[in-house]
């Protein structure tokens, strides 16, 4: 059976942790090895919140869209490409795309521009907040 990397990690974290960091006398080599196991634990964590990421981003990305979709029925054109672009690909430069699709539309779109864009901020900060989950 093959162990997931976060997990190899972790139990490279526990061994450095309970065994090797207790075993070694030298009180530098020591820290090292205890801030060894801090460092894979950390990316354990990362490779974790990773996945999370993988199945959040789409479901989110989904239902903004939805909600883009009730909130402006009749979008212009550049914003229709920018929608097309971020419902077929929910990589960064969609999403820089849609924000840009919103300003340069900003006049057509009239009193329902501050409406879009606020929920395109909701959407944005979850992504945010899922990225920097293990920033610190």
């Amino acid at each position: 059976m093959v162990m997931p990397p976060e997990s190899v990690l972790d139990a490279l974290a526990v061994t450095l942790r309970s065994q090797v960091g207790p075993a070694v006398a030298d009180p530098f080599a020591k820290t090292q090895a205890f801030m060894a196991a801090v460092i894979l634990e950390k990316l354990a964590g990362q490779l974790r919140a990773a996945e999370n990421e993988d199945r959040a981003a789409p479901a989110d990305r989904q239902a903004m869209l939805a909600d883009l979709a009730v909130l402006c029925g009749a979008p212009p054109p550049r914003l229709t490409r920018a929608l097309d672009a971020l419902t077929a690909d929910g990589g960064d430069a969609a999403w820089c795309g849609l924000v840009e699709a919103l300003y340069a539309d900003r006049a057509a779109l009239g009193p329902d521009f501050d409406l879009l864009l606020g929920r395109v901020r909701v959407a944005m900060r979850g992504r945010l907040n899922r990225a920097l989950a293990f920033s610190s």
